[in-house]
This record gives C-alpha cells, structure tokens and sequence, in this order.
C-alpha cells in the first residue's frame, strides 16, 4: 500500500526537499484539496522545473464539486488547467449529489435556497455524472456505481480511523477490488494517545501517530494525513520499517 501527502505537505516539501529523502517523495501519492488547485499546480510545476520528479512519479487526484455534475468536462479541463497538467490520474465526485449550479466551475460555492437550506438539482443523476467521468481519466472514485458503470470505481475516498471504523464499507469495496483511501487517517493526535496510550509507542520505538498510520496500512487502506510541520512529515513517512502484531 502506500502513504500519500496533502496539499499543505506537498507546499511543505517544496521548500525543504534538501532536508527530505526524494525516493520517499516520490514514490507518494498527492491529494490535491479542493480550492487550492492553482497552488498545487505551481508546487508540482517547481518540482519539475527544478528536476526532482517526473510526472510518472506522482498520482495526481482532484474532485468533481457538488454544483458542477452536470458540467463534468468543463470542471475537469478547468482544473487540469489550475494544475499546470495534461492528465489526472485519479478524479473523484465530491460527494454523490448534485447541488444548483452557481454558473461557473471555479468555485465551490453552493447555491441555497431562500430559507439557506443548500439547494439539491434533482435533474442531474449520479448515473448520469458517471457516465460523463468514464470518458475522462485514467481512475475514478466514488461508491454505489457498481450496477452502471462501465469503469468500476477504483477508489473510495472516506474517513476511517481508530475511532471510526465502517467495516462494512471497507470489505465490500475490497472485495470488489475498490481501493479505500482514509482522508482522516490519524482521527486526531489526542484522540489517539488517549485510545492507544503510549505502550505501543514505546513497544515499537515510534509515535502514537506512526502506529495508527502503520495499522491503517495493514487493513489495506491508503492513508493521507496532512500536516504543517515539517518534522511530522518526515515522520508520517517512517511507517514502513516496521509491522504491528496481532497480539
């Protein structure tokens, strides 16, 4: 499996690649975050531009917005354009439902109705969605397209961590080779110094963070924390000289 980075790591390591091994940058995987796609853009564009990765080397993600459904062509080359990009590798619906188009597909504003309740298109059908994503890309995520699709989903982006495990989910998209990447992975650093202690910490010689990292891979599950520091960047990579027992 493999551990991927967030926008802000990805700033990060732009400014401290010196520092940072680059076989472990670049054998990560990106998540591009919703409304930051012209920053994401420039910081892959340095990347190449100064000789540290190919675009082969990286697995460049964005989303599909709620508002734009029914405009999936126009969104996707316009965020191709914010990226500086030929071609993503993986392009994920949002969220499986269709809101009022707001006119453009720039922007993730969303249009409300009178009363400030968020105004649902019920024209636009998630089918409907798919079918104009399967001409596009090379991947696409989402769930509950199985008895449609002619490209079967090949990612299911979810929050999955110590303190919220769905199961269910996590098998059935397993079992239909659908892969589970955790936008949540870590749950929060608290949360799981109060679940875990710091017995394990001490057992493996590594952070509370670095187990729950660690477990994540060996359900299967693509992990993507983020962070601001960049001594914790370096650490989120560390999870792959060990392995947890089952005891």
């Amino acid at each position: 499996m493999t551990i991927g980075i967030a926008l802000n790591d990805l700033l990060l390591l732009i400014f401290h690649l010196p520092e940072i091994d680059s076989t472990q940058f670049s054998s990560a995987s990106t998540r591009l975050v919703i409304k930051n796609e012209e920053e994401v853009g420039e910081a892959i564009a340095e990347t190449f531009r100064m000789g540290l990765v190919k675009r082969d080397d990286l697995l460049i993600t964005t989303k599909l917005w709620n508002s734009d459904h029914g405009h999936v062509v126009e969104a996707c080359k316009d965020s191709l354009k914010n990226l500086q990009l030929d071609y993503l590798d993986l392009y994920l619906v949002h969220f499986p439902i269709t809101t009022k188009h707001t006119g453009r597909v720039d922007t993730t504003d969303s249009a409300l109705e009178t009363d400030g309740v968020l105004e649902v298109d019920t024209t636009i059908s998630l089918e409907s969605t798919w079918h104009s994503m399967e001409e596009l890309v090379r991947s696409i995520g989402i769930r509950d397209c199985l008895a449609y699709s002619k490209v079967k989903p090949a990612v299911n982006q979810i929050e999955t961590h110590s303190y919220f495990q769905p199961q269910s989910l996590v098998k059935f998209c397993q079992k239909h080779g659908i892969c589970i990447t955790a936008h949540t992975p870590l749950g929060g650093a608290v949360a799981n110094t109060e679940l875990l202690g710091t017995g394990l910490a001490e057992k493996y010689k590594k952070t509370v963070a670095q187990i729950v990292l660690r477990w994540g891979i060996q359900r299967d599950i693509v992990v993507i924390p983020k962070t601001s520091k960049l001594q914790r960047l370096e650490e989120n990579f560390q999870v792959f000289d060990f392995e947890l027992t089952k005891e």
